[in-house]
């Protein structure tokens, strides 16, 4: 009996511990389905919405670019293209595999399935390309490869079939598609640029992007072919102008195809950017350098704003949207139109530069304005054992300061170089920050700029310095190279007495004035006037006089150097100046190189008479100061 009841009690104590294991289990289990149930409900919901989502993100409109006036510059246009929606050929595709499949089973041809599917694709494609070249007689060339791509990375977008359709194809189309056709009429917003050629360079232009199959808060997301800036404004500022994208999204069967859309926001246009340039003024700098290599920069002198910034050769905007052909992209690089020739072309200044060189001679007291402190110029002078020559080989005889600005003699600022020395006038053109960018807000400036240094010549392992060099660098010739935008830069800052004109071409309404916002130049009141009249008199009656404008006083200098290309010398033709002399208003820097060893261009004779058109439209269009040519 002690045993039964003993073997009773141990299976009551097994099943008690039974008990107490299932108990726990089901505990476990009921706190397990709880967790993932309800704790975790909207976790795995969201995870179940990620997986049978996809995102499509709509773009914007870009902004418009408008001149300093209010006149466009840059907007979008409606570009109609043709669209076929293969999300609506899904029973067409199955129907026709089902076909191929049948056929290629009664033919006893071993099969694929992968490659029917693909075929069959194909086929019901090319039927509707067969529909739409009868319709438009457009050649349409779609290869088996970029159908399986779109298929199966782009399923969700409309596969394009022909872009930039004409008037009579999209009439045609309009008239002649059914409205439960799986082709479509679809409107692309293309950038348009109604000035043609004018401040391409400035503007810039926008190429087409588009990002595949990317995730977005986990969501597969897929990009419309948006609109990227490549260069000028469209590019620096294309944050500005971009917007903000919309967005679509869709529910998606196991097999990728929409099945509904549950969410939809509309994109936000982008905003208006104005830039400073003057168009009306722009083309009239662009006329008048014609097909000449070259650049017009003009500047508010007082607020450093852009309102010129020409560059020969230039390229015609209106041929790069909606896309750049390789044919044009070609053309333009054969031409070097690419290059902002204002802010990237490097060109010894020429005797432009001797502005920058009497202010160091007077600043170093190595020259005045005494009419006793000359230089005898007999044609050329000896420095070293090189001999320099003057642009007047007849002499100029005894010439003291202000003739030798008004006459542009080169062996006075050969000789009075040798006792102002080269540290002297390479001090005075860091202060006028022309060995740095101007930090205008336009991409891609160049940093090459050269003023040359004792130092720098030894750091290029060009040998010692040499009187020969200072010579040459105060004519603006030897190793100098500058940009016309620097040029532009040092004569507005001349003009307001300091040593910076911070440029701009972003438009500001009432931009305050640079005037006292820079450390002056540095010369007595005496000094600086008469430095500005010996400027004027070179305009007036000496070798800037195609640039006489009358009624208006003008400041100024020309300049002729020289550069090397592909082994040939090559003139390059420079003005630099300001007016009106009593308050100034506008300066300008002007550029132009020789073509071929047929040219023969000088200072004087194509850069001054250009700089004079440029000038005389702004003061008779804008300013009435003098009577309209």
């Amino acid at each position: 009996m002690d045993e039964l009841e003993y073997r009773l009690g141990l299976k009551k104590i097994r099943l008690i511990l039974l008990y107490i294991v299932l108990f726990g289990l089901a505990i476990f289990l009921a706190t397990g389905m709880f967790w993932r149930q309800i704790i975790c409900y909207e976790h795995f919901l969201q995870k179940e919405r990620h997986q049978n989502l996809r995102r499509i993100l709509v773009p914007a409109p870009r902004g418009n670019i408008y001149d300093r006036n209010g006149n466009p510059l840059a907007h979008n246009s409606p570009s109609h293209e043709l669209l076929l929606y293969l999300p609506l050929l899904r029973s067409e595709f199955n129907q026709e595999y089902v076909n191929l499949l049948r056929s290629a089973r009664a033919s006893g041809i071993n099969t694929n399935k992968k490659n029917l599917q693909i075929e069959a694709r194909k086929n019901i494609i090319q039927k509707y390309m067969d529909q739409v070249r009868a319709l438009t007689h457009r050649n349409l060339s779609v290869t088996p490869a970029q159908i399986e791509r779109h298929y199966n990375k782009e399923l969700l977008l409309p596969f394009v079939l022909m872009g930039n359709l004409t008037d009579l194809e999209y009439v045609t189309l309009v008239e002649n598609i059914a409205p439960d056709s799986p082709l479509r009429i679809g409107t692309e917003y293309v950038r348009s640029y109604p000035r043609g050629t004018a401040a391409c360079h400035v503007i810039g232009y926008v190429t087409s992007t588009k990002t595949l199959g990317g995730l977005d808060n986990n969501i597969t997301t897929f990009r419309q072919y948006n609109k990227l800036g490549k260069a000028g404004i469209e590019l620096i500022m294309n944050d500005l102008l971009s917007g903000t994208s919309g967005e679509e999204i869709l529910s998606v069967d196991p097999s990728g195809f929409k099945a509904q859309t549950t969410e939809f926001r509309n994109p936000e246009k982008g905003q208006d950017c104005y830039i400073s340039i003057d168009i009306d003024l722009q083309q009239v700098a662009e006329t008048s350098l014609g097909d000449k290599i070259g650049s017009v920069v003009v500047l508010d002198v007082r607020t450093g704003e852009v309102l010129v910034m020409a560059s020969k050769p230039n390229y015609d905007l209106g041929k790069m949207s909606p896309r750049i052909t390789n044919e044009i992209f070609s053309k333009i690089s054969a031409e070097t139109g690419w290059l902002n020739r204002s802010t990237q072309g490097l060109y010894p200044p020429g005797s432009t530069f001797k502005l920058l060189s009497a202010i160091a001679f007077l600043k170093s007291g190595t020259a005045t304005w005494d009419p006793a402190d000359t230089e005898l110029c007999q044609g050329s002078t000896m420095i070293g054992t090189g001999k320099f020559r003057c642009d007047n080989h007849r002499a100029h005889g005894k010439i003291g300061l202000h003739e030798a600005i008004k006459k542009s003699c080169n062996v006075y600022f050969y000789n009075r170089s040798q006792k102002c020395g080269i540290d002297f006038i390479s001090k005075e053109a860091h202060r006028f920050g022309l060995d740095s960018k101007t930090g205008l807000e336009l991409p891609y400036e160049t940093s090459k700029m050269i003023v040359p240094t004792k130092t720098w010549k030894i750091a290029k392992n060009l040998g010692p310095w040499l009187g020969g060099d200072t010579a040459n660098t105060s004519i603006g010739q030897g190793y100098l190279r500058l940009t016309p935008l620097q040029m532009a830069c040092f004569t507005a800052s001349v003009a307001r007495n300091e040593t910076r004109t911070t440029p701009h071409i972003i438009h500001e309404e009432n931009r305050p004035s640079q005037q006292g916002c820079h450390e002056e130049i540095g010369l007595s009141n005496d000094d600086y006037t008469k430095l500005i009249s010996a400027f004027e008199d070179a305009v007036n009656g000496g070798t800037c006089w195609r640039a006489r404008i009358q009624g208006l006083r003008v400041a100024g200098k020309t300049g002729t150097a020289q550069v090397w290309e592909n082994g040939k010398k090559r003139n390059v033709a420079w003005f630099i100046g300001f007016a009106p002399v009593e308050d100034p208003q506008i300066a300008i820097a002007v550029a132009v190189q020789e073509k071929s060893e047929s040219d023969s261009y000088y200072g004087s004779t194509h850069a001054a008479p250009l700089a004079k058109d440029t000038m005389e439209y702004y003061f008779s269009k804008f300013l009435n100061k003098i009577p309209c040519p």
